[in-house]
């Protein structure tokens, strides 16, 4: 009989976490957001930034998860520099920062019922707690829900892979390739299973990223093909070793993508392809003007509710 749940045998497990929330008494810009929660990054296991639902599009929740009970004070202090620094002081208050336990949970029930498998154009994308039927007709991907960005869930890594299946359709091969932003490394994996013998370069600015970009390569059998590596985005040694690229990949903020836009350019090669995700539709445009001075010409766009994922061309 194939198994296709958690263990029954295990329980409830006990666990000293607890949730930070802070009220924001207006709309909280995503600038604003990311540079909060990398304010807050030190001070727990998680920070989670969401954009919500709002009147003008641009509204971001931010929640910090801690191991064990959480130093407010530090928190707020770190709060507070994040205000000072952005031009924001007043902003929140030790009343608007708030804590809670968060309940003792059944961990392996909650990721299969959370985090089931996803069927992405031609690809199905599942975790290792996965133990049912893959439909042979899909090519299986195997990452793990909550490590690192990138589990195969959210629309805008969605995007990339139909992208990518776009650019095959097309008759576009690729040899060498750039992941900027890996995170879970589920786009460098992706890349090899459609244009085998691909050699893609995989670069994240948080080192636990490359761990886990390493770890779900040699999961899905692209260890040999995938070369990850920490840095400074463009200025990280190895993605100017392996320069210039066919194919680039950047599943990251409109913001950075538009600051980028200059160094990626110069590392995509003439005729070259890239992938642009993690916008907005308000942002395309943006984004788009930003690439197109550097050259790129618009290809294709791909629309999931809110998100988009552009692809572009560089002029040969």
């Amino acid at each position: 009989m194939t198994k296709t749940g958690p263990a029954e045998t295990e329980a409830k497990i006990p666990h000293p976490l607890f949730k930070v929330s802070f009220v924001f008494p207006r709309v909280l810009r995503e600038a604003e957001a990311q540079t909060a929660g990398e304010a807050l990054e030190e001070l727990g296991v998680s920070v989670f930034v969401h954009n919500r639902d709002s009147a003008d599009g641009d509204d971001w929740e931010i929640s910090l998860t801690t191991y064990g009970e959480p130093d407010m004070g530090a928190i707020f202090a770190a709060l507070e520099g994040w205000m000072e620094a952005r031009g924001l002081e007043g902003l929140i208050a030790p009343e608007n920062v708030t804590a809670e336990a968060l309940p003792e949970t059944d961990w392996l029930q909650h990721v299969y019922d959370n985090f089931p498998p996803v069927v992405t154009g031609r690809f199905f994308v599942h975790g290792s707690h996965y133990a049912g039927e893959k439909p042979e007709e899909l090519i299986p991907l195997q990452i793990d829900a909550a490590t690192a960005f990138g589990s195969g869930e959210h629309e805008t890594t969605r995007g990339c892979l139909l992208a990518f299946e776009e650019l095959e359709k097309r008759g576009k091969t690729f040899k060498n390739a750039l992941d900027m932003g890996c995170g879970s490394g589920i786009l460098a994996i992706a890349m090899t299973k459609i244009w085998p013998g691909i050699r893609v370069a995989a670069i994240d600015i948080d080192p636990e990223s490359v761990t886990v970009t390493a770890r779900h390569a040699a999961m899905n059998a692209a260890e040999t093909d995938i070369e990850a590596a920490a840095g400074e985005g463009y200025a990280t040694p190895l993605c100017g070793r392996r320069a210039p690229y066919d194919l680039i990949a950047a599943n990251i903020l409109a913001g950075p993508l538009i600051a980028m836009a200059p160094d990626l350019a110069k590392s995509l090669a003439p005729g070259g392809f890239c992938v642009l995700s993690g916008l907005l539709g308000r942002q395309e445009a943006e984004v788009a003007a930003a690439h197109e001075a550097e050259g790129l010409e618009p290809v294709h766009a791909v629309a999931l509710g809110e998100w988009r994922a552009l692809v572009f061309q560089k002029k040969g």
